[in-house]
């Protein structure tokens, strides 16, 4: 990608398909949660349905109540209202016997005071009987004996007590609370659906942009591995590999992942009379320690990295493949700091600089120093590669030929 000079759509590329993929998700947690809400906008229809065909009325209990008790005693009550009627307007009821008793009083009232303050105690039970009579007539003629309507009252008391048991409410105000509740429920359901169809609108443009980009990246990657692979060919042909040919094979998928449509893969043939196959499948050590080297030149360039570590890369070359190994990192170091660990003189002796990396075991454990060596430190250093733990001059001259070569 960095080759084909495709670094920032390959970034841009990744965070708009990482927001797709969100945006996917989002897009399906909330469809799953519409098809639960389905399953209860559907019982919560029928409840407000039962609630609303109820036709609820706050309060209403208590009044129907005593009707219902009043219709289920009516013959009783009329009974009882109406001999109270009788025993104060009938013939011998008590008006016709406080109206004797004022009626003796008359007289002796006008001639005491006292007399006539019992008549007049009188005239006002009287007329407080009358007001009974007349109520006990008007209670007694409003009852009625129509069985239906004792019937009716019956229902509508059974269907206000059966509601408040199924929803755990002990009164009408509570059940027409929780009918407000479950409207408002309903309706946050109702706007989910809006949400998701929003929310696929946004996805379907996304969808398109992902699509868009992947195509365009696949094109610049489609051009670009053809090249690639002839570059990595020539420089594992200058590290000693004259049959070898590295390629990479570019397929296309159909669905776009977090790097675009393709799938890129690495094929080598280290000999001209072999079909190049999968690297990990042909190379051996050394050969794939070169390949890694020309890859890594190559994408140090195209990157523009300002550091490189190798850590033991040359492993499984030597000699003059080792030698070209070095040559080509002391280019790579011309642009850029370059890091190698080895144990190959001819790698070494590339470097300007040189660090000794050693161990020593002690009570407290082992303990890693690292040396900045001088020039004469860094020929013992090369030529103990060269001869082992017992240096000689030769060795020393062979490392200074090897310093002055690089």
């Amino acid at each position: 990608d960095h080759l084909a000079g495709q670094r920032d759509a390959c970034g841009d590329y990744g965070k708009l398909y990482t927001n797709w993929r969100r945006m996917l998700g989002g897009l399906e947690e909330l469809r799953m949660r519409d098809q639960r809400a389905q399953a209860e906008l559907d019982l919560l229809h029928h409840q407000c349905n039962e609630l609303e065909e109820a036709r609820l009325v706050a309060g209403e209990e208590g009044p129907i109540e005593a009707d219902l008790s009043r219709a289920e005693h009516a013959g009783e009550l009329i009974e009882a209202l109406n001999t109270v009627d009788e025993g104060i307007t009938g013939e011998e009821g008590l008006l016709v016997l406080i109206a004797r008793s004022r009626q003796v009083l008359h007289r002796p009232a006008g001639i005491d005071a006292r007399v006539k303050e019992l008549a007049d105690r009188l005239a006002s039970v009287a007329i407080e009987l009358k007001d009974i009579a007349a109520e006990a007539n008007s209670q007694s003629a409003s009852i009625s004996l129509d069985p239906a309507e004792r019937e009716r009252l019956r229902d509508r008391l059974d269907l206000l007590l059966r509601l408040q048991q199924k929803y755990h409410r002990n009164s009408n105000e509570a059940l027409l609370a929780l009918l407000a509740e479950l409207r408002e429920r309903a309706a946050a359901i109702g706007s989910l659906g809006e949400r998701i169809a929003e929310l696929a609108r946004e996805e379907e443009v996304l969808r398109q942009r992902v699509h868009e980009q992947a195509a365009a990246l696949s094109k610049a990657r489609a051009q670009a591995v053809g090249p690639l692979g002839q570059q990595a060919t020539e420089i594992l042909h200058a590290l000693g590999m004259p049959n070898a040919v590295l390629r990479f094979d570019h397929h296309v998928q159909e669905a776009p992942g977090p790097h675009g449509y393709d799938r890129v893969r690495a094929h080598f043939s280290a000999n001209s009379d072999r079909t190049p196959v999968p690297l990990d499948k042909a190379a051996s050590g050394g050969e794939l320690s070169r390949v890694m080297l020309a890859i890594i030149s190559l994408s140090a360039d195209a990157r523009e990295l300002p550091t490189v570590v190798f850590d033991e890369i040359d492993t499984g070359v030597s000699g003059e493949v080792a030698d070209r190994v070095g040559a080509l990192m002391a280019r790579m170091a011309r642009g850029r700091q370059v890091i190698a660990i080895t144990h190959l003189p001819q790698i070494a002796s590339k470097a300007q600089h040189h660090l000794l990396v050693s161990k020593q075991d002690g009570a407290g454990g082992v303990r890693t120093s690292i040396d900045p060596l001088d020039a004469e430190r860094r020929v013992d250093a090369i030529a103990r590669m060269l001869s082992g733990r017992r240096l000689t001059q030769q060795a020393r001259d062979n490392a200074r030929v090897l310093l002055k070569g690089k």
